[in-house]
């Protein structure tokens, strides 16, 4: 009873993830980081602490839960023997793997646009900060302090 070619063979689930598939995981993540990103230095122009410090903390915990993708990326541009996304842009394209290309170029500029948006943010959070103890110091000094409430109003 021969059982050859009456079943297909299966997709090896342990097979590694392609070239294309890890750099459009990555430019995923970060197309949702800087959604968050965004979203944050919104929130930092209307003054709610809370929901600035939960943004803040979303983005912290997404920021890590990415670290593992980022190391792939960083280990598959190794393989690839490019020092850079647009190094290995271009490497993609002369074993034509147009698809991977567009998404190693796309990753690129996405981070670009994401460390744009970071320093952007920071700079805002700075700006925040320094505007909060400048009113807190003017409040202390005015005695409008009652046993740490003046933090909490701040």
């Amino acid at each position: 009873m021969a059982i050859e070619g009456q079943f297909r063979p299966l997709n090896n689930p342990a097979a590694p993830p392609s070239v294309a598939q890890i750099l459009s995981q990555g430019l995923q993540l970060v197309e949702d980081l800087s959604l968050k990103l965004v979203q944050l230095d919104a929130l930092m122009l209307t003054g709610k602490p809370h929901e600035i410090s939960d943004a803040a903390a979303a983005i912290e915990t997404a920021l890590n839960a990415a670290a593992p993708a980022f190391a792939d990326i960083a280990e598959t541009m190794g393989r690839l023997g490019a020092s850079s996304l647009a190094a290995a842009a271009a490497q993609l394209r002369q074993i034509e793997e147009e698809q991977a290309a567009i998404l190693a170029d796309s990753l690129r500029v996405a981070l670009t646009r994401f460390s744009k948006r970071s320093v952007s943010a920071n700079r805002r959070a700075q700006q925040l900060n320094r505007g909060l103890n400048a009113a807190l110091k003017t409040l202390a000094a005015l005695g409008v302090q009652e046993s740490g409430r003046l933090i909490a109003e701040a």
